[in-house]
């Protein structure tokens, strides 16, 4: 009887091994796709530094995927040449205009300036925040720079940040219907390490359900004795589980597809589980 009880235990080591080993490889597999080490950089659009009369710098400051809008500021400087100094200012009146959206942004540089910048909204389009925590959107931006003055069309050097916390950037760029206007579509999803942390998350939802399905279920059926012990984990499972929904990365709001999905499953299944365990338990115990 020894030898047969070790041998089970030595089975169930190897197989919780066996289990430890297969996570781990799906965790690192997963960790590599998702590239969560991913770092942002710069891509430059238009003329090349020595043919652009300006330079336009894109950052991006932050994205609001509930609200489908992302903060982007642009800067716009002269561009000076090898031989200039660095305190010389823009030999010319410069107008920047970005259009978005049915909406075109100005920004002015004035002879002499140095910088001028400006802050403002785009839309995210092509996207739902419905599909948390794989939802991704586009964002599409015009730009051309001119002349202050002349109004004429004048080459640009663009440069796009790429890095906002949270979400992977990716920009491309085309020729518009004038040479010198650049059409810029900026593609945006979740970081790798977002999407991973609501994975693990819902994750961890699940199991709790199946592990309330169990408790509920086998003390229902009389496997397991109802004890006042499984009532309380019980409900401290019900308790955990909007904390831990309000706790994912992005704050989706409540009634993406995942929470219907997982959330609302996991809290049905558990508030099903304990009122099993409390009807058994109240017609199982000592009458008074």
């Amino acid at each position: 009887m020894s030898r047969v009880h070790e041998r089970g235990r030595k089975t169930r080591l190897l197989m919780v091994g066996a289990l430890l080993i297969a996570l781990t490889a799906g965790y690192l597999m997963i960790l590599r796709s998702l590239n969560v080490s991913e770092q942002p950089g710069e891509r430059l659009f238009g003329a090349p530094d020595s043919g652009a009369a300006a330079e336009v710098y894109l950052e991006p400051l932050s994205v609001d995927a509930t609200n489908q809008g992302m903060q982007v500021r642009a800067y716009l400087s002269p561009n000076l040449s090898d031989g200039q100094s660095g305190r010389a200012g823009a030999d010319r009146d410069l107008t920047l205009l970005i259009t978005h959206d049915k909406t075109v942004e100005e920004i002015k540089l004035a002879a002499g300036a140095h910088i001028a910048s400006s802050t403002f909204e785009v839309d995210l389009n092509d996207g739902s925040v419905a599909h948390y925590p794989f939802d991704s959107f586009v964002s599409r931006l015009d730009v051309q720079l001119t002349d202050g003055k002349a109004s004429l069309s004048l080459p640009a050097r663009i440069t796009v940040w790429e890095g906002v916390l949270g979400y992977n950037l990716h920009t491309t760029g085309k020729a518009g219907a004038d040479p010198n206007e650049v059409q810029l579509a900026i593609a945006i999803s979740r970081g790798g390490a977002i999407i991973l942390f609501a994975l693990c998350a819902y994750g961890v939802m699940l199991v709790l359900g199946f592990c309330a399905v169990v408790m509920g279920v086998l003390t229902f059926i009389n496997v397991r004795p109802p004890e006042t012990g499984l009532i309380g984990s019980l409900a401290a499972f019900a308790f955990a589980l909007p904390v831990l929904r309000g706790i994912l990365p992005g704050s989706p709001p409540l009634g993406v597809q995942a929470d219907m999905w997982v959330f609302l499953w996991a809290e049905m299944v558990n508030v099903l589980a304990l009122a099993l365990v409390v009807f058994k338990w109240a017609h199982a115990g000592p009458r008074v």
